[in-house]
This record gives C-alpha cells, sequence and structure tokens, in this order.
C-alpha cells in the first residue's frame, strides 16, 4: 500500500514539473517576441527621424537695377565670419555677377539665380532670385534715343554715348533741372529741342525709325553708364556737363565734338 502511495506521488510530482518547466518555455518565448518588437519599432522610429532632420534650401527674392549692387551678407544675415565660408555662383553672369564676398552687381534687365554653396562639403545653402531691372521708363528711353539721334546720330559710338552721358550729368549736377525732360528741353541749351528736329525724331523713334545705335547709347546712359571707349581705353566722363561743335577749354575731343 505504501508503494502504491509513493508511486503515485512520484507521478503527480513529475507531472507538476513538466508543466512549470512548458510555461517557463512560453514566457521566454514571448518575452523574446516582445523584445524583437520593441527593436523594430525603434529602428522605424530612428528612420523616420533620420528622414526629417534634412536642411531645407534657403529662398530668397531681390531687385536690383542696372549697375547698382547688393551685399548677400546682408541679403542673408551673415557675418563677416559666417560669409567666408560659402562660395557663390550667378546662374545668369550675363545679368548679374558675383563676386566671392558676395557682392552682386546688376549687368542688364532679367533673372539670375544665385546659389550659395558651403565650402566644406559644398552643400546647398541658399537660392537667391535676383530680378535686374532698367533704370528708366519707356517714355525716357524714347526721349533720349531722339535727342542722341539728333546731337550725334552719325557719330561712333563713343560720341553718341557721351552725348547721353552728359544731358544724364545735367540731371545729377543739382546746377540743371532734376529730369530728363527739364534738361533737354531747357532753354537756350539743345538746339534740336528749339528748332523742331527734335519733334521729328521722336516721330522716327515711334514709326521704329531711330537707328538702333542711338537707342543702345541711350539705354546705356540711362543706365548709369559714365564711361566710353577711346581707342581701347576707358575714358570717366562722370564730370562732363557740355558739348558743342567748338568749346572754350574743352577737356575732350570726340568726332565732331567737343566736351568739358
Amino acid at each position: 500500500m505504501k508503494r502504491r502511495i509513493l508511486t503515485l506521488f512520484l507521478l503527480v510530482f513529475v507531472l507538476s514539473a513538466s508543466s512549470m518547466i512548458a510555461v517557463s518555455a512560453a514566457d521566454e518565448t514571448v518575452s523574446q517576441e516582445v523584445q524583437e518588437e520593441s527593436t523594430e519599432t525603434t529602428t522605424a522610429t530612428i528612420d523616420e527621424e533620420t528622414t526629417t532632420v534634412k536642411k531645407q534650401v534657403i529662398k530668397v527674392k531681390k531687385t536690383v537695377k542696372v549697375n547698382k549692387t547688393l551685399k548677400l551678407k546682408k541679403s542673408l544675415s551673415f557675418t563677416k565670419k559666417k560669409l567666408k565660408k560659402y562660395t557663390f555662383k550667378s546662374s545668369k553672369p550675363s545679368v548679374a555677377t558675383v563676386s566671392e564676398k558676395g557682392v552682386v552687381t546688376a549687368v542688364k534687365a532679367g533673372k539670375t539665380t544665385i546659389k550659395v554653396y558651403l565650402k566644406k562639403n559644398h552643400s546647398l545653402y541658399a537660392k537667391v532670385t535676383v530680378k535686374v531691372k532698367n533704370r528708366y521708363t519707356k517714355s525716357q528711353l524714347r526721349l533720349m534715343s531722339s535727342i542722341i539721334f539728333c546731337e550725334a546720330g552719325a557719330e561712333s559710338t563713343a560720341g553718341k554715348r557721351a552725348v547721353g552721358i552728359v544731358v544724364m550729368n545735367r540731371v545729377k549736377s543739382g546746377l540743371f533741372p532734376n529730369t530728363l525732360s527739364g534738361v533737354i528741353y531747357q532753354r537756350g541749351q539743345f538746339t534740336p529741342a528749339r528748332t523742331g528736329f527734335l519733334s521729328k525724331a521722336l516721330w522716327k523713334y515711334d514709326s521704329g525709325r531711330i537707328p538702333q545705335a542711338c537707342i543702345n547709347a541711350a539705354k546705356d546712359t540711362l543706365n548709369g553708364e559714365k564711361n566710353v571707349n577711346l581707342s581701347g581705353n576707358e575714358t570717366d566722363m562722370s564730370k562732363f556737363l557740355f558739348f558743342s561743335r567748338y568749346l572754350a577749354g574743352c577737356r575732350l575731343k570726340i568726332g565732331g565734338h567737343q566736351f568739358k
């Protein structure tokens, strides 16, 4: 009888131990699965965060007039130290150039994009869209082209430009009227305005009969050009206020005109 009881006790013990081992194994499996899921979730979160860390390219729009300058240091709020960390490139140098120091110089009307790169890895930091505008209106171009045609229609490119420069110098001088029309129509100054020749030239302009060379010279001088090219040398005419066929005390002669 005692042997039967002992055998029964051992059988119960063995069955209980087997159940505990099975439960322990199941718990380990569940724990491992939870750990793997947690690891996968963490990895996914890190990937998502890494994707959103990318820096956005700064975009700026600026307008500048022909022959004027624009400093990117100011436009991008750079310090002198920070400015040295970047390089600059213009997509259309014919419209606007940019120096190593980030100074944009407007050349002619149009649009260009100045790209700003970080020197250490050449990554794109910013795009500055620059719109270059002319410094004159259509009516001003019409009037200047016509007076150049009247006074220097038969002169060289330098001679045409020189006349336009003198006109613009007077506008800026403070000694003459401060508008283009005021200077050209000032009493006793430009003969074509008094004789009616200018009126005929304006009609020619409206009918498309003014030579393009006169129009080009007008555009240059209205946009602030102050130099003329004489025999390959640039001559600054920013101080000249008078021209005529004969001029006492002349300092420069171009074609049939003397200037001072």
